[in-house]
């Protein structure tokens, strides 16, 4: 440990000790003052004035005080925020003044808060200091939080009386900066702060007069800040908050300080990543809950040997029979020849605790899927699900081996390297992916808490064949960071999709460094997540809870580590249809060509580009080869050739082609969104039927044109079907071919930008 780190630990824990030793759980302000001296900060020149001390000249010259004066401040530690029980007032840097100050605004706050009455210590007495008062900006907020999830949390936004009001009618990314304080990093917390409201205010030249701070200095403050909330020892920072921090002279001085510190619990870490080999690529399988009836556990059994499993290495636990579907029976948990690498335990919730308990005494499963619902939902089930973590934790705190767990309350898991699917969803409800090799999705880890929100994803993206599903559930022993370390460690995952409604307490910290891992090996991971209610910040006393707000803390976090985070369902389909539909093809570039054959999408599409896309500028020869086809219906005397190009509803399937041939052809085009608007006559797009002689599936329909183009590119391309139900087949059939498919030419354009942006490092 290095000595200034030693110091600040030593002086931490002085200041603890006292406070807690005198009942305090929160620093007096003079105190936050040392700490933050203690990690490198300059802080006002300040003393002490116990009630009723007189003050001298030379004690009060001691503060450098000029005619600006001085501040007194009450020192209680019941008063957090002194303003609003008027506990600050400014005066002449005189003592007789000082003096009287004092004891006004003692009395001041004992008539206005006489709870606190007792508690009056005295005043601080500061230097009054000359900042730069440029009105918005001029005043920020620095401050720390512990969560369950991430530990300590650092936020910087704009400051002062209204930093609330502010935060709630501004932008998240424009109200705060927000990071982990353990994951720290200057360069992505610059990109942060460059977000910010206030800024271009303060650390850009505005209107002519030089920037006031330089953007090192505000990330240099916010990195000696994160190193409070790492400070180990008996006690940890629970909120640290300076509001406000102003400039002087190019450097930020805090004026206000709070700081409130707890006793750090004893089981404050999380155990390291578990071993889920047996669980996502086992080469032995049990099962127990099976009835010789289509019950959900034979449900699972089905689906088990449909995705491949060789029933020879099945055990079911079925009392009175010797075989079922091929597959071995026992009586009892206790019978089983020899340990399963996967255990599926389909039982009632009630039966769970016994099986598990009889798994782990006698070590016949490395791994467990809990299936059973109504764990941690109910008042009984809690006790079920608390009994179980009992089971592993007393095994695995005396040296032995115990299973780990998958679920409770989960849809189970599907595998293609496991070449199994223990989900209970009968196949002709809920069809198995496809087994193409070229399918989009080979590389896809979808990790769901939702079993049904797995099935509404898979069921609306058929083309898909992920390389797992994972139903997370309650998440009683397997956490989300667990499999996404586990996935990360599977070089044939490209891809990791996740929906999350909580967190675990302590699993923040992985989950980010497993995403982080995933994504500086070049692999994508898109969050989407649920339960934002906030609820969590009742409990704090500073502002910096609301400012930056509990998804906002996960939000900014998963971004840092590199996580494409998505607001919506939709959002999240669309953006793994080109994460998977797109895979492979470079981004050169933010040039788009946009095409349909109306005008509405034209104008649609433009109008949707944003800051990730800007229309290319088509070359002369794609203008001369475009006009050629579409001279040869006589377009080129109805429509100019531009981009965005709209070739009419005269246009067939051979001009429609190949004029999207000649715009994907063109070295300025970087990508590309061609819509189709398939009610015109001229389009061969509709599935064969008895009212027309239509068959969308020849060779030279429309369909197979935009096939063949998207084979032949490696440009993004993405494609937009806008119509009912009577053109979803064609939707559907481009969509199963590997096409990225629309349905409306907005979130069309707004997918491909969002695409661009991430991979350009927008």
């Amino acid at each position: 440990m290095k000595p200034e780190t030693d110091a600040l630990h030593t002086l931490a824990a002085e200041l603890f000790d006292r406070a807690a030793a005198e009942g305090r759980d929160a620093l007096l302000e003079h105190e936050v003052y040392a700490l933050l001296a203690a990690v490198g900060l300059p802080v006002p020149r300040h003393l002490f004035v116990p009630a009723g001390s007189a003050l001298s000249p030379a004690v009060l010259a001691t503060l450098g005080a000029d005619a600006g004066g001085v501040v007194v401040k009450v020192v209680s530690p019941a008063v957090l925020h002194k303003s609003d029980v008027g506990g600050v007032a400014f005066c002449a840097a005189e003592p007789a003044v000082v003096e009287a100050t004092c004891a006004r605004v003692l009395a001041e706050v004992a008539a206005r808060a006489p709870a606190v009455a007792g508690t009056l210590r005295g005043c601080l007495v500061a230097e009054r200091v000359k900042f730069e008062a440029v009105g918005f900006g001029a005043e920020l907020l620095f401050g720390l939080r512990r969560t369950r999830e991430f530990g300590a949390v650092l936020t910087v936004g704009a400051g002062g009386l209204d930093v609330e009001h502010l935060a709630a009618r501004l932008a998240p990314d424009a109200a705060a900066a927000t990071t982990a304080a353990e994951l720290f990093d200057p360069v992505a917390f610059e990109v942060q702060l460059a977000r910010l409201a206030v800024f271009g205010k303060i650390a850009a030249p505005f209107r002519g007069r030089p920037a006031l701070v330089a953007p090192a200095a505000l990330v240099d403050t916010a990195r000696r800040i994160a190193r409070l909330g790492a400070l180990t020892g008996t006690f940890v920072v629970e909120e640290l908050e300076v509001n406000p921090f102003v400039i002087r002279a190019g450097s930020l001085y805090p004026l206000d300080g709070l700081c409130r510190f707890s006793r750090r619990a004893e089981s404050g870490s999380r155990p390291a990543p578990k071993d889920l080999a047996p669980l996502l690529r086992p080469a032995t399988l049990g099962l127990i809950g099976v009835s010789e009836k289509m019950n959900l556990g034979h449900v699972i059994l089905r689906n088990v040997l449909s995705a491949g499993f060789d029933p020879q290495a099945i055990t079911l636990v079925k009392p009175g029979l010797e075989t079922l579907e091929g597959c071995r029976c026992v009586p009892s948990v206790d019978a089983m020849p020899a340990p399963v690498d996967l255990f599926v335990l389909t039982l009632a919730a009630e039966q769970c605790p016994e099986v598990l308990v009889a798994l782990t005494a006698q070590q016949k499963a490395r791994a467990v899927i809990l299936i059973a619902g109504g764990m941690g939902e109910t008042q009984s089930g809690a006790a079920l699900e608390a009994a179980m973590r009992r089971t592993l934790a007393e095994a695995r705190a005396a040296g032995r081996p115990a299973p780990v767990v998958n679920g409770g309350n989960c849809l189970g898991i599907v595998s293609r390297p496991g070449a199994y699917d223990t989900t209970f969803i009968p196949a002709h409800k809920h069809p198995p992916a496809s087994t193409r090799p070229d399918a989009p999705g080979g590389g896809l880890a979808l990790v769901s808490q939702s079993g049904a929100f797995l099935l509404s994803r898979t069921s609306k993206l058929p083309q898909l064949a992920p390389r797992y599903q994972v139903s997370l559930g309650n998440q009683l022993d397997v956490t989300v960071s667990d499999h996404l370390a586990a996935l990360a460690e599977d070089p044939g995952v490209r891809q990791v999709a996740v929906y999350l409604e909580g967190l675990q307490p302590q699993d923040g910290l992985p989950l980010a460094r497993a995403v982080r891992t995933l994504t500086r090996s070049g692999r994508d991971v898109l969050v989407y997540k649920a339960g934002r209610s906030p609820e969590g910040r009742a409990a704090t006393s500073s502002h910096t809870a609301s400012v930056a707000g509990d998804y906002g803390v996960f939000r900014a976090v998963m971004t840092q580590a590199g996580a494409q985070v998505v607001e919506t369902l939709r959002d999240f389909e669309a953006r793994l249809t080109l994460l998977t539909g797109l895979e492979g093809r470079p981004v050169r570039g933010r040039r788009v060509g946009l095409m349909s054959n109306a005008g509405f999408e034209c104008v649609v599409l433009a109008d949707h580009l944003g800051a990730a896309l800007r229309l290319a500028q088509l070359r002369e020869g794609t203008r001369v080869a475009i006009a050629g086809a579409l001279h040869r219906q006589g377009i080129d005397r109805l429509q100019d050739v531009h981009n965005p190009l709209d070739v009419t509803p005269v246009a067939d399937d051979r001009t429609f082609g190949e004029c999207a041939t000649a715009l994907l052809a063109d070295p300025d085009v970087d990508a590309a969104v061609i819509a189709n608007v398939p009610m015109t006559g001229a389009l061969e797009t509709l599935a064969a039927g008895t009212e027309h002689t239509e068959d969308l599936t020849r060779p030279d329909a429309w369909a197979a044109r935009m096939q063949r183009l998207f084979a032949e590119t490696d440009k993004p391309v993405v494609f937009c079907v806008d119509a009912g139900e009577r053109y979803t087949p064609l939707a559907t059939h481009l969509a199963l071919a590997g096409l990225p498919v629309f349905r409306h030419a907005d979130e069309a354009v707004a997918a491909l930008a969002a695409y661009v942006d991430a991979r350009l490092g927008g």
